[in-house]
């Protein structure tokens, strides 16, 4: 089976031991939660067509100005497993797969590949393709890579931990052999930025790699830790010739230089972008949109929903424990109330029940869905009896510190106690929540969030050892399946399979998806707003 560098990556083959299948799948989702952390107008999401200001001929030249909340004291992303740290990176460099904004996973410096389906994965890489300082991509460049990617926690410790070897096996050509068959092996190498064997060979993950020789459209002109970071255009880049996509495509620098400057206030980049200080901001909390609505020289982004609010319940010990007391809350919910208290303009958000949001066009699905946002005061009251709850208060650990977490929880809670829920409570700050959780004596139920994913299997909320334990033998049979079967229609297949029995089972709940707001000035263009969270490529400037 050959993959071209325009199609979506596929997938895994047969599980060769049930015991080596399962620790894998956990390491999944330990590698998925590494990375993720462990009235007025209405908005214009970016699934239609924006204002006209943002479209137009694209045009070369100027300098954008970025503001980021911080600028991190490490861009190598092999140093850090923070996402936020990597804003430098996904405009410097690439790796051999990358993710569309509609996570389809796409070769960026392979150019085809072959998966026998079993435990060789053989890729050839792009031609012509020269890093920074110079000089021609080989595959030792890639293996080097690699390897010091296996250091790496989350989708590096995956792969490695199912890693036999990787090996140049051509000057364009390198081969990864497993243990077990695996079905995303292209989606946990997205995160394997490409660098130079002379920059990766033998560097501890300790000593970091700021200097970023990489294959981007941009090219690290300046670093200077908690100031500044200027980037500019890099002439050799080898763009592909397909449509750009988020990180997938053609790559186009407009812009002769980028500088990523710090601003950790919300009010400071809202000001800076009135004045015309700065042309894009980093994301923003949505009650900023109507000022920047209102304002003549600030537009707001939204970008399509990406975050999942949820709760996730104690499994292993205290009333959650109880499955049907989990589904007494699921029926007294009334998303549609929750969502809209908690977030406001109904356009800020999507009500939807699955749990992998429509962006991703892979996995969406209804199923199970038929028990979302279904308010039932009849089955709520019927299920508490059977779990024989006896009135003791169920405490509920949540924090204010990211708004897509606490939004849903105050009217969710008052919903709870008319329907006979004794709900306390327990407001903290996001560090004591992430401790606390990991005790089951302390909760019965936390707040949490879900990122997008490409692919279910990082789901961190699907392992037997997140917190909440979900140790559920059919939901281990499922996710073992998933993530050895090669055939993509039947993955799918799986998925729906695996989200239904959690409507059924009930380990976390989600409230609904919320959407990242943005804020540029007039003059900043582009075609397709999502792209915006992937690098800062295919963005233009155009004085009126």
């Amino acid at each position: 089976m050959v993959r071209k560098s325009s199609r979506a990556a596929g997938s895994g083959g047969q599980p060769s031991s049930r015991s080596r299948t399962t620790t894998l799948v956990a390491l999944l989702s330990c590698g998925a939660l590494a990375l993720s952390a462990c009235g007025g107008s209405s908005p214009t999401p970016s699934s239609s067509a924006g204002p006209d200001a943002r479209g137009g001929t694209p045009q070369a030249g100027g300098t954008l100005t970025v503001a980021l909340s911080s600028i991190p004291p490490v861009i190598d992303p092999y140093a850090t497993t923070l996402q936020a740290n990597w804003q430098t990176a996904r405009s410097v460099c690439e790796p051999l797969f990358d993710i569309s904004t509609r996570y389809e996973v796409k070769p960026v410096l392979v150019d085809s590949y072959q998966y026998d389906q079993k435990l060789t994965y053989v890729m050839k890489l792009r031609s012509g393709v020269k890093f920074h300082d110079g000089k021609d991509l080989t595959a030792a460049d890639a293996v080097a890579s690699i390897q010091r990617f296996l250091l790496t926690p989350g989708n590096g410790a995956v792969l490695g931990t199912n890693l036999e070897s990787v090996k140049e096996t051509g000057d364009l050509e390198l081969t990864l052999t497993l243990k077990q068959p695996s079905a995303i092996v292209p989606t946990l190498l997205t995160t394997a930025y490409i660098m130079p064997a002379s920059v990766q060979q033998d560097r501890p993950i300790t000593e970091p790699a700021n200097d970023l020789i990489c294959t981007g459209p941009y090219k690290l002109a300046s670093y200077q830790a908690d100031r500044e970071i200027q980037l500019v255009r890099y002439d050799e880049y080898a763009a592909l010739d397909e449509p750009g996509d988020g990180a997938t495509g053609k790559k186009v620098a407009y812009a002769d230089k980028i500088v990523l400057t710090p601003m950790p206030e919300t009010s400071a980049q809202v000001q800076a972008l009135q004045t015309g200080s700065i042309d894009m901001t980093s994301a923003l909390p949505l009650d900023t949109y109507q000022t920047l609505a209102s304002s003549s020289t600030a537009e707001p982004v939204l970008l399509s929903a990406l975050s999942g609010s949820t709760v996730v319940f104690n499994k292993a010990k205290g009333a959650m424990s109880n499955v049907k007391l989990r589904q007494a809350f699921l029926a007294a919910l009334d998303q549609t109330q929750i969502m809209g208290a908690g977030f406001g303009n109904a356009d800020f958000y999507d009500l939807d029940g699955s749990i992998i949001p429509k962006v991703n066009a892979t996995f969406y699905t209804t199923a199970g869905a038929e028990a979302y946002n279904k308010p039932d005061t009849a089955k709520v009251a019927q299920l508490i009896k059977e779990a024989g709850y006896d009135g003791k208060p169920i405490v509920w650990m949540t924090t204010k510190a990211d708004p897509t977490w606490y939004g849903p929880v105050e009217p969710a809670v008052q919903l709870l106690k008319t329907a006979g829920l004794n709900i306390d409570l327990q407001v903290m700050d996001q560090a004591s929540l992430i401790q606390r959780r990991t005790d089951p004596s302390q909760f019965d139920l936390f707040s949490s969030g879900i990122p997008t994913y490409a692919d279910p299997l990082l789901l961190p909320y699907l392992q037997d050892g997140f917190p909440g334990a979900w140790t559920n033998p059919e939901k281990n049979s499922l996710l073992s399946s998933l993530a050895t079967e090669p055939d993509n229609a039947k993955r799918v297949q799986l998925w729906g399979q695996l989200q239904a029995l959690i409507y059924t089972d009930v380990p976390f709940l989600k409230f609904g998806t919320t959407r990242p707001l943005l804020a540029v000035s007039p003059r900043t263009h582009f075609d397709n707003a999502d792209a915006l969270m992937y690098g800062y490529y295919n963005v233009w400037l155009q004085d009126s």
